[in-house]
């Protein structure tokens, strides 16, 4: 079976801006703007056991970087973000510099697979790049490797007569008007309007990671909107999450409700983890040692451990426990932060409250468990290994709330997206297609050679307007990649981005077991959205 062709889907935005007697003419190249975000699955992730349902073809390197060149190519992006990206000296860099564009790339020191953002030469310039380190900011419950990149963008200036995009079907003006144009301008060049601060990340994948996913959103989201203090530019995000429209990231980040027990479950998850991981670190500790920790908890002032004793949750509302082979890893304690203090920007209003703190050292405790904490001096080494360190060196699940809610919301564009379908149903696979599948699927089963599905079915009912999927893996299938603008007022130097189309997810009928497959080299699906680029 070929790879299904995925439609662009009309926004309601796109037809309130080109249709009607007020219809905005758009140029080609100047007005438009096509952005994607991939994650590619690095192959240093690829594992048989991990892709049972792949074929040895799909699952070969050889084959998987030229079909995601390829499909990459094929849309042809002005911008992109991409999450998973190894190999990328030896076969993104040049291929991509190849093709006309210009890159930037990062990556943890530890890790094989970074984050990268892509722009066309002809169109953009980059004034400069931010990187961040999860790991080092705040108090982290695991040592992941994740990483943040963030790119300032400058539109470069073009000619108003310069050869249209033949693949753009937006309305375009009369043919006289453009010749009239052209005479007007003929020679001259004319400014894109807006800088584009562009930002990716790849967040915690675990399932035991909510709180941390949160904790990171907390920081990405921060971070953005203090480096475009200055800059001022509109802020376009695309990335892989790793966080479901269930999971308390998304929820803080678009603003969606989120249960009234959620909060209080993470809480109770940390005081858990925390009580875990030193229990795993000193399996021997005496009563007095364990008082301490109960001591130490009452301190913060923030998480009462007592209130939680004696109290089940619903374990459907927990994460698994991760095993206990965490290493020590001493951070300063958030406890003791100052608060910033109010900025005068046309009044007193307070500074949003940080998640990235500069706190005393643990060495200042009157607790000679924290003290001897901060005396030692160990570095993570293991990825993914829970973090050994007092509860009150971690922010609180309700301060990381407050502090992404005290910033601008991120509106999902992608969140359209159950609405588009139900009116504009997508293609079906075709039932014969299907019957001679089932018919096959039979066949083997009676002779015994069929393997069991272990797919885990796709939501049947959501309410947050994402799509059902876009990472279908054999084990996961769920949305966990976004589009993402700020909802802010239009920056002075800014571009003012409408979104007017977006790529349709496949139907799952096309996709078998889980990707990747031989048309689709990745477990993920790229999003893609085109956007047009107004003048203020």
């Amino acid at each position: 079976m070929s790879r299904p062709h995925r439609r662009m889907l009309t926004l309601p935005s796109a037809e309130a801006l080109t249709v009607g007697p007020n219809a905005l003419r758009l140029r080609k190249k100047k007005d438009r703007l096509l952005f994607m975000t991939y994650n590619l699955l690095a192959q240093a992730l690829v594992r048989r056991d991990m892709f049972p349902h792949s074929s040895q073809k799909a699952l070969k390197w050889k084959f998987r970087k030229q079909n995601i060149l390829q499909e990459f190519l094929s849309y042809g992006p002005d911008l992109a973000c991409l999450q998973e990206v190894d190999f990328w000296e030896e076969v993104y860099l040049p291929s991509l510099i190849k093709a006309g564009y210009d890159t930037a790339y990062y990556k943890n020191a530890n890790k094989k697979h970074g984050c990268a953002i892509i722009w066309r030469k002809t169109r953009f310039e980059k004034e400069n790049q931010l990187t961040l380190e999860y790991d080092d900011i705040g108090q982290p419950t695991f040592t992941t490797g994740n990483v943040g990149l963030m790119v300032a963008l400058k539109p470069l200036t073009q000619k108003i007569h310069e050869n249209p995009d033949p693949n753009a079907d937006m309305i375009l003006p009369e043919e006289n008007e453009t010749q009239q144009n052209e005479d007007d301008h003929a020679g001259q060049a004319e400014k894109v309007p807006g800088g584009l601060l562009v930002a990716t990340t790849h967040l915690f994948w675990r399932p035991d990671g909510s709180y941390e996913r949160l904790r990171q959103a907390s920081i990405f989201v921060e971070k953005i909107q203090e480096w475009n203090k200055n800059l001022n530019y509109t802020v376009l995000i695309g990335g892989d999450f790793n966080t479901t429209p269930r999971d308390a990231a998304y929820r803080a980040m678009t603003r969606s409700q989120m249960p009234p027990h959620q909060i209080p479950n993470l809480e109770k998850w940390l005081i858990d983890e925390v009580a875990r991981v030193q229990e795993a670190q000193a399996p021997a500790a005496s009563d007095e040692s364990k008082d301490s920790i109960d001591e130490l908890t009452a301190k913060t002032g923030n998480l009462d451990l007592s209130t939680n004793k004696g109290k089940e949750t619903p374990s459907s509302d927990l994460p698994y426990r991760a095993p206990p082979t965490g290493i020590i890893l001493p951070k300063k304690s958030a406890s003791s932060t100052p608060s910033p203090p109010a900025e005068k920007n046309g009044g007193d209003s307070p500074s949003p409250p940080s998640t990235i703190v500069n706190a005393a050292e643990f060495a200042t405790s009157e607790d000679p468990k924290i003290k001897n904490l901060a005396a030692q001096d160990f570095k993570a080494t293991a990825e993914d290994a829970p973090v050994y360190a007092p509860l009150e060196a971690f922010t609180p699940p309700k301060d990381l709330l407050a502090s992404i809610e005290s910033r601008p919301r991120c509106i999902s564009i992608y969140s359209q997206y159950e609405t588009l379908i139900k009116n504009s149903p997508g293609e079906k696979c075709d039932p014969a297609i299907l019957a001679a599948a089932a018919a096959a699927e039979a066949a083997a089963v009676a002779k015994g050679t069929a393997e069991e599905s272990t797919a885990s079915p796709a939501p049947t009912q959501h309410m947050h307007g994402e799509p059902a999927f876009t990472n279908f893996a054999n084990w996961f299938k769920d949305t966990l990649d976004y589009v993402y603008l700020l909802d802010e007022p239009l920056k002075a130097d800014g571009a003012r981005l409408v979104p007017l189309k977006l790529l349709e997810i496949p139907d799952a009928s096309f996709l078998g077991h889980g990707l990747p497959d031989e048309n689709f080299s990745s477990d993920h699906l790229c999003l893609l959205v085109e956007f047009a680029i107004l003048a203020q």
